[in-house]
């Protein structure tokens, strides 16, 4: 099964598939008992070199959406793009544990998108406080490599491969809770990921964050 078709399996095998859009929150908003405001940043960083600022004309890059899949609905989540000026995003959310299942925008064979990262986000109720999720950095490296085919065919595959670094570039500061993006070599993705999810949700989601949703 390929990334997309993957992409598109979970979201229709997971009960629900009601897409959520998750608004900007406004600056100075804190959260409230039902939603959590979360900030952070997330940045492309390409052979070194960090992609922001952003804009929607080449040779600029665009600013990365993102998409999760909540473990406590199953519904697919639509979260707004990062600042074009830093990468910074201050989001309004449901509490609960999140499965990132795309970033950046384009097909499933863009070098800009990233399907299925293996990373979580926690978000605990954090009422009159914001949550920190740390900074997301994107770290690419281009390649370009022959490749052979069964058949005989010859042609030069080219592309970006992505690892994930999340850091804490915030300082403490009262009302603010942090907990910042976990990458997991080990999550589950597609099929795997539903069968987990529908055996036992609530399961899946205190293995990911545990006490990070409290």
């Amino acid at each position: 099964m390929n990334r997309f078709a993957t992409f598109l399996f979970v979201f229709v095998a997971l009960s629900g598939c009601a897409l959520q859009f998750n608004p900007r929150a406004a600056e100075g908003q804190a959260s409230s008992d039902n939603l959590t405001v979360v900030t952070g940043r997330i940045n492309y960083v390409i052979d070194g070199r960090v992609m922001a600022p952003y804009g929607a004309f080449a040779p600029a890059w665009p600013a990365p959406p993102l998409m999760a899949v909540s473990l406590t609905t199953g519904d697919p989540q639509v979260f707004p793009q990062v600042s074009n000026q830093d990468g910074a995003f201050r989001w309004l959310v449901a509490p609960g544990a999140y499965v990132v299942s795309s970033i950046g925008s384009g097909t499933y064979t863009d070098e800009r998108r990233i399907d299925w990262p293996r990373l979580v986000m926690c978000v605990p109720r954090a009422p009159g406080a914001t949550v920190y999720l740390g900074h997301l950095r994107l770290q690419g490296t281009r390649y370009e490599e022959a490749v052979t085919l069964s058949t005989g065919t010859r042609y030069t595959a080219r592309g970006v491969r992505y690892r994930f670094e999340v850091s804490d570039e915030a300082p403490a500061q009262p009302l603010q809770i942090k907990r910042p993006m976990q990458h997991r070599a080990d999550l589950p993705i597609g099929d795997a990921l539903v069968a987990r999810w529908k055996a036992d949700a609530a399961g899946l989601a205190r293995e990911l964050c545990g006490e990070a949703l409290r």
